[in-house]
């Protein structure tokens, strides 16, 4: 399930490089302060140095956590998990050091040439320990582009700073980048130290970025669900047109050569059929064709502009707002990320994706029921600190991030609290624990530098596992631990974190059955290429496929009936 490199191995190098996004976890060493967890996802921003040091260009955003945390303990975690291709989870625990813009270290990294507009900091992290596992239950996504509106909204206001640059280079400018970093970047919600060199250096902004590179698309609907025409309707257009141009060449030649009444006959019967069956089609949507199983998502244009004013760069709330409760409820995973108290201790970052998981209490409290893993480093923090931060992040539609930040609380297994959350009808293979959140503060912002991604499904490998495992243990004494089960895991695997903090302490000893609800319906499909990539047929290939259908009907047709005299007497 887990293993543990004192470096990157070189396979591991090469499958990072292709990955479209990443995460980054960090904590204060006070046990009052904030997790964090930010997604990062602009693209050439992450680079491999060797097999033990790696560094990332940290763009501007409305928080400066991570630098702050980094400041006072060097702790840094790096998330990457596998959306496409066979499952998998990497963590880089590592020791960050930050580099702000403006120093040499900095510009030794990121030369103009390479700078990314608003990029503020080069974070450079020596890892000590890596860490693979199963990444069985996070779900499939297609990748589908990078958002660009953080990157021109901070070339915007560094465009200013270009300005005020020439007239005055003496004074640190009152608009722009470096304005605002005075504004959001001095400190982190804590208090710690944030920018401390940037906001002040007297180096003009300047950016590689692509002004007139095409814009992507912000907002989607499916085509199952908007207006946009399906497969089906693509094919049955075709095929009217098909049909139409088969049975007007004969009508224009007729018109030319006296063609006699069995062509004009030949061309309205033809031509009647193709229209009724592609007016059905049009107006079910229905893919009667089954070249496309899957339909893409189609997306719609929206001005950046727009989005800075639906989504503004950073909120803080004392609850959760109801409509955010019903947006949380929609998404299908979220990442939760937690710490020990000692300065050498690994910070945790897990991503979640198993269906209907997570749920809203009220606005003030939320749970998830935590399946087993290899680890069980949320739990453990949990027990020491209560410190657990939750993170929802838009992939679909507008963009935006939520951070829950909370104080938790561990009902194993076995427990009345947890029976109670997850009755046995209700319960998935290997749930192990509830974890309760009582939330203390709600944090959104942007989300302009996520991906764009598109849901496929969720893997169902976690759950097939551990229902295997489960079975073992119902066909074992209660008295008797089958070295098989799920008990005889969290024996080996979930009794203390990687820092030897307690894990579980009663569910592996718990004598109740091990009953969960489990559709074994047919498997996803774990490798999946795009549609771009796979050989999916696209609106062109759909309408090709159809019209040359409807030209072999409108064609055939008439000789058919022919043959059987009922052309004849229908003239």
């Amino acid at each position: 399930m887990a293993k543990f490199y004192n470096e990157i191995p070189e396979s591991l190098i090469e499958w990072i490089k292709k990955q479209h996004m990443f995460w980054v976890a960090s904590a204060p060493l006070s046990p009052d302060g904030h997790v964090n967890l930010s997604p990062k996802g602009t693209a050439d921003s992450f680079h491999v140095v060797n097999s033990r040091r790696v560094w990332y260009q940290d763009l501007t955003g409305s928080g400066v956590e991570t630098i702050s945390h980094i400041r006072e303990n060097g702790r840094v975690t790096i998330l990457f998990n596998a959306f496409e291709g066979p499952p998998r989870i990497l963590r880089l625990f590592g020791t960050g050091t930050v580099y702000e813009y403006g120093t040499e270290e900095y510009e030794s990294l990121i030369s103009p040439e390479t700078r990314k507009p608003g990029s503020r900091a080069a974070i450079v992290i020596d890892v000590y320990q890596c860490q693979t596992t199963c990444g069985f239950a996070v779900p499939i996504y297609d990748f589908i582009t990078h958002r660009t509106q953080l990157l021109r909204m901070a070339d915007i206001e560094e465009s200013r700073n270009r300005v005020s640059g020439t007239v005055s280079s003496q004074e640190t400018d009152k608009t722009g980048i470096k304005a605002y970093w005075v504004q959001k970047n001095l400190r982190s919600l804590d208090g710690l130290p944030g920018l401390l060199v940037a906001p002040d250096s007297k180096v003009t902004p300047v950016n590689n970025f692509n002004k007139e590179s095409q814009r992507p698309k912000l907002r989607y609907s499916s085509s199952r669900e908007g207006s946009s025409q399906s497969s089906g309707a693509n094919v049955a257009i075709g095929f009217a047109l098909g049909a139409l141009v088969a049975t007007a060449i004969p009508y224009i030649l007729s018109v030319t050569r006296k063609f006699d009444i069995l062509i004009r006959a030949h061309m309205h019967s033809a031509l009647y059929l193709s229209c009724v069956y592609s007016l059905l089609c049009f107006i079910c949507c229905v893919d009667t064709t089954g070249f496309v199983p899957n339909q893409r998502t189609t997306y719609t244009s929206v001005d950046w502009h727009q989005a800075s004013q639906i989504i503004p760069m950073a909120k803080y709330y004392d609850e959760i707002p109801e409509s955010l409760i019903e947006w949380v409820r929609k998404q299908h995973m979220f990442w939760v990320a937690s710490a020990p108290l000692g300065p050498g201790g690994h910070v945790n970052v897990s991503p979640k994706g198993t269906a209907d998981c997570f749920h809203v209490v009220n606005s003030h409290r939320v749970w998830y029921e935590d399946l087993t893993g290899s680890g069980v480093e949320t739990i453990s923090h949990i027990r020491e600190n209560g410190r657990i931060t939750i993170l929802f992040h838009s992939f679909e539609g507008p963009p935006r991030i939520l951070r829950l930040y909370g104080t938790g609380t561990v009902y194993e297994y076995g427990t009345q609290e947890y029976e109670s959350l997850i009755p046995p009808e209700t319960r998935k293979p290997g749930s192990r624990a509830a974890i309760v959140i009582d939330v203390y503060q709600c944090l959104t912002s942007c989300g302009y530098a996520v991906p764009i991604y598109d849901f496929v499904t969720h893997r169902t490998q976690l759950l097939r596992s551990f229902d295997i495992k489960e079975s073992h243990d119902r066909a074992t004494v209660s008295t008797e631990i089958n070295p098989k089960g799920l008990r005889a895991y969290w024996m080996r695997q979930n009794l203390s974190s990687v820092d030897g903090l307690p894990g579980l302490l009663t569910a592996p000893e718990s004598k109740a059955t091990c009953s969960s609800v489990f559709d074994k319906g047919p498997r996803p499909k774990l490798h999946r290429l795009s549609s771009r990539d796979a050989g999916v047929l696209g609106t062109g290939a759909t309408l090709a496929i159809g019209c040359a259908i409807g030209a072999l009907v409108a064609t055939a047709l008439p000789r058919i009936l022919s043959v059987t005299g009922n052309f004849g007497t229908r003239t």
